[in-house]
C-alpha cells in the first residue's frame, strides 16, 4: 500500500489508533495499534537508541504519572532521519473493511489487512473492473470493530461452508437506503436479505446494561443473538482476539461515532515552579542532560560525579534549573531512573489514586497566576486590567499574556459509539497493544507537541459565588442538571454536578473564539479552549485560557497574544458580549433555555448560529452551554450593565 501523508497531530486525532480514515487512492484504513509502531515499511523495528536518545522522546511528568507510562513518543517523520543509513519509519495502515464487490457483477471478494494496491474483479466479463469497498462494518460499545457479518447475515445461520465466501452477491438498487441493498449465496441460493432496520437499536442503560441492536437480534433465523466476535482488526489480527459479550451494531465507517480518542493534554510548567521528582526526572532526560549522563557512565563515573557535572553544566546556562533540588535528589533520580520507582510518582494501570485532570488543571492555574521565571517553554507577563471598562473591571481580576505555551497532548485510548465507554469495558490502554509490555520503561503512548500563544482570564471569586448563589442562577440551571441527571441515567453513567460558573465561563470562551477569529488572524478550529473552573470551596478556580491549537515546533506568530491588551481585550469582550444579545435562530433558540436542546438537551439557549465551537476547540463536545446568561435583563445574567 502506497505511504499516504498525515500530520503528526492527526495521529493523535483524529486518526489514532483505532479509527478509521480514507487515503487518497479512497482505500479505507484502520490506523495500526502501537506494537507496529516504530517499524520500517518492510516491518524492521527501529532501534532503542534512534528513539530514545533522539527528538521523538517526550517527557511529562504529570501525564506520566496520570497514565501509568515511563515516557511519550512522537509519531515518526521524515525529518527524524539524522542520516541516510537510518530507515524511514512509517505509521501502519490495515485495510478495512476487507470485503469488496463489484459494480458490474456484483460478486463479493474478500481481501486480507494486509493486501497491498488496489483490487481487481477477476470475472472475465468484468475486464479487471476496479473493485468497491463496502461502506459497512460492525462494532461493540467495548471498542471491539470487525467486518459486517455478510455471511451470517445472508445465510441467516452460523452455518454455511467456506466455499461460501465467494459466492456473496452484494446489490444495491433504488434510492441506496438500507433496504435498497441486499446480499445472498449463490452457492446455496439463498433469498436475497435486505440490510433494512440492521441499524435499529438501543444504546445501554441503567435499565438495560446491554441496550439492543438489529444486527445481534435480527442475524440468526433461530431467535439467537450474534453477539460481538471480539475482533481488533487495527492490531493486524483478523480474528477473535477475546471473547465479548457485548450487543453487535452496525455501522457506516465514516459515522463519527465510530473512533472517539481519549486525549489527555498538560501545559508545560517550569520544575522551578512547581518542583518534584517528576519534573527532575523530566529535565535529566533533555537531550542535552541525557546524552551528557549516558557519556559520563560510558566511561564509568560515579553517581556523584555525575551529580556535580550535571550541576556544573546547569549552572554555566543562560538559565540554570537544578538549584531547587538537593544532590541527594538528583543521585536518587540518577539511581532509580531506569527502574522507575514508586516515588517516582509513577503507577500502574489499575491503580485508582494516579492524579486527575482537575489536580492537573489546578497546578496549570496556580502557575498563570504566581510569578514565574522565564522559561523558553512558557513565556507569561502579567497586565494591568484597570485599563478595562468598568463594567468589566469588577469581575476580571488578572489577564495573563502566554507569549509561549508548550501542550503536550497524548493519545490514551478510544471508545467506541459513545464518547465514554462503560464502566466495565476493559482499561483503553490495553486496546492499543497485541502483547502490552511487561516492563514499565516500555510503556509508552503516542502525542504531539505544539509551541502555541495565549490569552489567560481569571474572574472575581466573591463576584461569582455571590451570583451562583442566588435562587434565579440555580433555579435556571437546575434545567440543565436535570437534563444531564437523565442522561447519565439513561446511559448508566455516574452523574455529575453541574455548577453555573461552568456553565457561565464555558459559553464566555465559546463567544470570545467567535469573536477573536475577526481580530487575530486564526480561523476558529485552530484556537481551543482550556477551562480552570470549579466552586470548591477550599480551592476555587475561575479561569479560561484561550490559545492555538495549531502552532508547529517554532511557535505561532503573535496574532492571538498581542489581543490581550486589556484595551483592546476589553474592546473584543464587549462586543462578543453584544453578539449574544441576539441569536439569528432566535426565538428558537432563547426559548429553549426552558428545556434544552441539542443532543441530549445539554444545552441550553446556545446552537450552532450562537455559541457552537468546530469540534477540535471545545473540551465538552459542545454541551453544557447558556447564552442566556449574557443577556442583559435576564434574571440569571451574570455581566453587570454597559450603563
Amino acid at each position: 500500500m502506497a505511504l499516504n501523508p498525515l500530520r503528526r497531530s492527526q495521529l493523535i486525532a483524529p486518526f489514532g489508533p483505532g479509527s478509521l480514515h480514507i487515503l487518497e487512492g479512497g482505500i479505507a484504513v484502520v490506523t495500526g495499534g502501537l506494537d507496529d509502531w516504530f517499524k520500517d515499511k518492510n516491518g524492521n523495528p527501529s532501534s532503542d537508541t534512534f528513539i530514545l536518545d533522539g527528538p521523538l522522546y517526550i517527557r511529562e511528568p504529570r501525564l506520566e504519572k496520570q497514565l501509568g507510562v515511563s515516557h511519550f513518543r512522537l509519531a515518526p517523520g521524515p525529518e527524524n532521519r539524522t542520516d541516510s543509513d537510518q530507515p524511514e519509519l512509517v505509521t501502519p495502515v490495515y485495510r478495512f473493511p476487507t470485503w469488496y464487490y463489484c459494480s458490474r457483477c456484483h460478486q463479493m471478494t474478500k481481501a486480507d489487512l494486509h493486501t497491498r494496491g488496489k483490487l481487481r474483479c477477476q470475472s472475465a466479463d468484468c475486464k479487471k473492473q476496479p473493485l468497491q469497498q463496502v461502506r459497512f462494518a460492525a462494532v461493540c460499545d467495548y471498542g471491539h470493530l470487525q467486518d459486517f457479518p455478510w455471511l451470517e447475515w445472508a445465510h441467516r445461520s452460523l452455518n454455511f461452508s467456506p466455499e461460501c465466501e465467494n459466492s456473496l452477491m452484494f446489490k444495491a438498487q433504488g434510492a441506496g437506503s438500507l433496504a435498497d441493498i441486499s446480499v445472498e449465496c449463490t452457492r446455496c441460493n439463498t433469498k436475497p436479505r435486505s440490510l433494512g432496520g440492521v441499524m435499529s437499536g438501543t444504546l445501554p442503560s441503567k435499565s438495560n446494561s446491554l441496550g439492543s441492536s438489529g444486527l445481534t437480534q435480527m442475524t440468526l433465523s433461530d431467535e439467537s443473538e450474534f453477539t460481538c466476535r471480539g475482533h481488533s482488526p487495527w492490531l493486524g489480527v483478523d480474528k477473535m482476539t477475546e471473547i465479548c459479550p457485548r450487543p453487535l451494531r452496525a455501522a457506516l465507517i465514516n459515522g463519527n461515532n465510530l473512533h472517539y480518542g481519549n486525549v489527555k493534554s498538560a501545559i508545560f510548567i517550569p520544575p522551578q515552579y512547581r518542583p518534584s521528582l517528576g519534573d527532575l526526572a523530566a529535565m535529566l532526560e533533555e537531550p542535552e542532560l541525557r546524552l551528557l549522563i549516558k557519556r559520563m557512565r560510558q566511561v564509568g563515573l560515579d553517581i556523584p560525579m555525575i551529580t556535580m557535572r550535571i550541576r556544573q553544566a546547569d549552572a554555566s546556562s543562560p538559565k540554570p534549573r537544578l538549584t531547587t533540588f538537593s544532590d541527594d535528589q538528583i543521585g536518587n533520580c540518577l539511581k532509580g531512573h531506569e527502574e522507575a520507582p514508586p516515588s517516582n510518582g509513577y503507577v500502574d494501570l489499575e491503580d485508582d489514586e494516579t492524579p486527575d485532570d482537575l489536580q492537573i488543571r489546578r497546578d496549570e492555574y496556580d502557575a498563570f497566576l504566581g510569578e514565574t521565571d522565564r522559561e523558553d517553554r512558557l513565556v507569561l507577563r502579567h497586565l494591568d486590567t484597570s485599563a478595562l471598562p468598568n463594567n468589566l473591571s469588577s469581575i476580571i481580576d488578572d489577564i495573563v499574556a502566554i507569549d509561549k505555551l508548550r501542550e503536550t497532548r497524548v493519545f490514551a485510548g478510544f471508545s467506541r459509539l459513545m464518547p465514554t465507554p462503560p464502566p466495565d469495558a476493559p482499561h483503553p490502554q490495553r486496546s492499543l497493544w497485541r502483547t502490552m509490555p511487561p516492563e514499565f520503561k516500555d510503556r509508552w503512548l503516542p502525542a504531539s507537541v505544539v509551541q502555541g500563544e495565549g490569552i489567560f482570564i481569571n474572574f472575581n471569586q466573591d463576584a461569582l459565588h455571590d451570583w451562583e448563589s442566588t435562587e434565579e442562577v440555580l433555579g435556571h440551571i437546575k434545567t440543565l442538571q436535570d437534563n444531564h441527571d437523565s442522561w447519565a441515567n439513561r446511559l448508566g453513567r455516574p452523574t455529575e454536578v453541574v455548577e453555573p460558573r461552568f456553565v457561565l465561563l464555558h459559553t464566555l470562551a465559546h463567544l470570545l473564539i467567535n469573536r477573536l477569529v475577526f481580530e487575530c488572524g486564526y480561523g476558529s478550529s485552530s484556537l481551543r479552549e482550556r477551562l480552570y473552573v470549579t466552586a470548591d470551596k477550599d480551592a476555587p478556580m475561575s479561569g479560561i485560557l484561550i490559545y492555538t491549537a495549531a502552532g508547529d515546533a517554532e511557535g505561532t506568530m503573535g496574532g492571538l497574544v498581542r489581543l490581550a491588551d486589556p484595551i483592546s481585550l476589553g474592546e473584543i469582550i464587549v462586543n462578543a458580549l453584544d453578539e449574544a444579545q441576539w441569536c439569528s435562530s432566535d426565538p428558537i433558540c432563547s426559548e429553549s433555555a426552558s428545556e434544552g436542546q441539542g443532543p441530549d438537551s445539554l444545552n441550553l439557549a446556545a446552537c450552532h448560529c450562537c455559541s457552537l465551537l468546530p469540534e477540535t476547540s471545545c473540551e465538552k463536545f459542545n454541551t453544557l452551554l447558556d447564552r442566556s446568561l449574557f443577556i442583559e435583563g435576564h434574571p440569571a445574567a451574570f455581566f453587570p450593565s454597559k450603563k
